[in-house]
């Protein structure tokens, strides 16, 4: 479902007139496309790494330049996920440490004045400034490649689609519908979207994060 056909499923739901253009809405209508982004927020935020939120990236180094700047929409990065390449060269992956772990073995090598330390980069780190880190500094042009869970982005035009796989709109309807209950203090049905909402959560946590992969010798 669009934007506008999962505003519609919830107006039915609690019995209000669906809305034929998306920018043109009044009272409930302009509450329950909130809610809507309020919804697909709310199941977003409910894991950290929801395999529909994922996105590759990659950046290339600069010598003498260790630390770089994450993506504005990244929830968490997947640090096991790094490696580096150097054109022409095979592709390795990076050790991730803790900064402390960093601090603590590698800080003091990589500030050092004397430049003969830098390297190709071998470890992974992150700042307290959420930036990415590098060690050694790297000597030269590489190609760092990694994967991180995106943040949502809310939905405005009548065809915008959400994030979240399409067998799992119900849910978004239900979270949604929630919220409409609670504005109209309606305890009783409020109540009964939420257990829905729930239902639909634990479903999309076991068919998409803990589901296991089963494995049989050939």
């Amino acid at each position: 479902m669009n934007y506008l056909e999962l505003t519609n499923a919830v107006l039915r739901e609690i019995n209000e007139v669906e809305v034929t253009n998306i920018g043109s809405t009044r009272g409930i209508q302009t509450s329950v496309k909130d809610f809507i982004n309020k919804a697909q927020r709310d199941i977003i935020n409910s894991e950290v790494e929801w395999p529909f939120t994922v996105v590759s990236q990659s950046f290339s180094t600069a010598a003498g330049t260790s630390e770089y700047s994450r993506e504005s929409d990244a929830k968490t990065l997947d640090f096991d996920s790094f490696t580096v390449q150097k054109s022409g060269e095979a592709e390795r992956t990076l050790r991730y440490l803790s900064f402390n772990e960093y601090l603590d073995a590698k800080n003091e090598i990589d500030t050092n004045p004397n430049t003969s330390a830098r390297a190709a980069p071998d470890f992974i780190y992150e700042t307290p400034d959420n930036k990415i880190g590098l060690s050694p500094v790297p000597d030269d042009t590489y190609t760092v490649r990694y994967y991180y869970y995106q943040t949502s982005t809310d939905m405005s035009g009548a065809t915008d689609t959400p994030v979240i796989p399409e067998r799992f709109h119900d849910v978004i309807v239900n979270r949604a519908r929630y919220y409409a209950h609670m504005l109209r203090s309606d305890v009783q049905f409020s109540q009964l979207a939420m257990r829905d909402y729930t239902d639909g959560l634990s479903r999309m946590r076991v068919e998409l994060i803990n589901r296991k992969d089963y494995m049989r010798a050939v």
